[in-house]
């Protein structure tokens, strides 16, 4: 993996307290950057906060609370960072959760997909003037090769028939539809934005929720142990190689798993659905306003 310098860039990255976006707030760091940290809890923020600040060669990372399932916070978030700073380099769109049951947030809206879609989508459009701002800005989203093959846009909110797995792949797919589609706006500009699959790797995702998320997290700790999955650090090694590395600089649209292009499924190149979704989550952001 060839990672670049960072020093001088403003990094900002959700869910930075733990699992893969703590690590790569740890590795971009140590390569010289300013790192946003986004956190829901305050306690464990301030904790991961001070973790980050003992890397040799970072600056002090700062610290920004919000619970990115309600929209209003989301909108807080955007004028908080707007007024601390003038430009983002780097916007990594890191939290995404998935819940044993459905339920909807303040916003009415299936929760996975407000956390994991709704959040990143609103959060990314809300500082374009400020990555447009950059000489040269990446927005990273993290998805996964669990994302679903199709959409149904009569049923985003899941009350017909719901499961954790269902939720957390639709929200995925949508990841990568919103990424492609924000390359495309973004073609010939200074912004880039690219997706990754991190790969299998032990967080604290599922741990404690109960039913079969519960049985995810058993079986990811096995296979770590067995060497099938991979450490938080395997999973944070692409976010980083994107953030920083040169010779991607310019490279938009893109899937990566490995720190490498890959495909992913077929729906994900499908513009017409990607205008759609755009569309959709536009409406689905916009009674929030205040």
């Amino acid at each position: 993996m060839t990672i670049g310098n960072m020093v001088g860039k403003i990094v900002v990255i959700t869910g930075a307290n733990s699992g893969i976006g703590f690590e790569t707030a740890r590795g971009v760091a140590q390569l010289g950057a300013t790192v946003v940290m986004v956190c829901r809890d305050e306690a464990r923020g301030s904790a991961a906060r001070d973790a980050v600040a003992k890397v040799d060669g970072g600056a002090v990372p700062v610290l920004l609370l919000a619970d990115l399932s309600e929209q209003v916070q989301v909108r807080r978030l955007a004028s908080d960072l707007r007024v601390r700073f003038s430009q983002i380099d780097v916007l990594i769109n890191n939290a995404g959760a998935a819940f044993p049951k459905r339920g909807v947030t303040v916003d009415g809206i299936e929760r996975t997909f407000a956390v994991n879609h709704l959040a990143p989508f609103l959060l990314t459009n809300l500082v374009v003037d400020l990555l447009r701002a950059a000489p040269q800005a990446r927005v990273i989203g993290i998805s996964s090769d669990l994302h679903a093959s199709k959409i149904d846009f009569e049923d985003l909110n899941l009350e017909r028939r719901y499961t954790w797995m269902r939720a957390y792949a639709l929200s995925k797919l949508a990841n990568i539809l919103f990424t492609k589609e924000l390359a495309r706006r973004f073609a010939g500009s200074n912004v880039t934005a690219n997706c990754v699959e991190p790969g299998p790797a032990v967080t604290h995702f599922g741990r404690g929720a109960g039913g079969t998320l519960s049985v995810v997290s058993r079986l990811l700790q096995a296979a770590a142990f067995l060497g099938i999955a991979g450490s938080t650090e395997d999973g944070a090694r692409t976010p980083i190689y994107l953030a920083s590395n040169p010779d991607v600089a310019k490279t938009t649209g893109k899937y990566f798993r490995r720190c490498r292009e890959v495909p992913a499924k077929p729906i994900t190149d499908d513009v017409d659905t990607a205008k759609r979704l755009w569309q959709t989550s536009e409406r689905l952001c916009d009674g929030s306003r205040q």
